[in-house]
């Protein structure tokens, strides 16, 4: 029949073994939506709509009439954690993926680092002020390494990958200028996942 696909169970047995990146733009929904949620990492443009019932099953359903457009937005789907990165358009959405793809294949052999002497100042010696951890981590990083994922999602947690002296590292930080760094239930959620992601690798 018209379900019988091999597609699903392909995708879940490829889990684990290779990096599985969604890259959306425009509308997506039911299947497709699906297939995006079974990836590693789903980046988006911001155009895009994502949801697992789209226009015509709501309507189907009683429960209203939608447009596209307004079925799980951007402005929904990234600050609830849906969308890893978020980009502007097709360019910056491969342009990441090359980003995002480039922590797996290893060391590499040219880096550049930022002045390390900024990191005397970057973190104040009285525990109880706050700072920001994301200048911090971006010190770090070698010179362009820098990728966050889900920033505007569990805000209190901060996860990133970035390379230091060409090395991939994954890197979770708390935020203390969101409720003090405090590990809430997103912020947790955020970081169990991208633990996962990263022992996979």
């Amino acid at each position: 029949g018209p379900l019988d696909t091999p597609t699903w169970r392909r995708l879940g047995v490829l889990s684990g073994q290779v990096p599985l990146i969604g890259v959306n733009s425009g509308f997506s929904f039911a299947g497709n939506a699906a297939l995006l949620g079974m990836c590693d990492v789903v980046i988006a443009t911001q155009n895009s709509s994502i949801g697992m019932g789209g226009p015509a099953m709501i309507e189907g359903g009683n429960l209203g009439v939608f447009r596209p457009e307004e079925v799980g937005p951007m402005s929904v789907q990234v600050p609830n954690g849906v969308v890893d990165i978020a980009v502007a358009d097709e360019v910056e959405a491969v342009a990441a993926t090359k980003q995002y793809l480039s922590y797996f294949q290893g060391d590499v052999p040219e880096w550049q680092e930022h002045d390390q002497r900024l990191l005397r100042h970057a973190v104040p010696e009285n525990r109880l002020r706050v700072y920001d951890v994301r200048q911090v981590l971006e010190t770090i990083a070698d010179v362009g390494s820098y990728l966050e994922l889900r920033p505007q999602f569990g805000k209190g947690m901060i996860t990133a990958l970035i390379r230091i002296k060409g090395r991939p590292i994954g890197v979770i930080a708390n935020n203390p200028q969101h409720q003090s760094g405090a590990i809430e239930s997103d912020g947790a959620d955020k970081a169990a996942r991208f633990m996962q992601l990263c022992d996979a690798f």
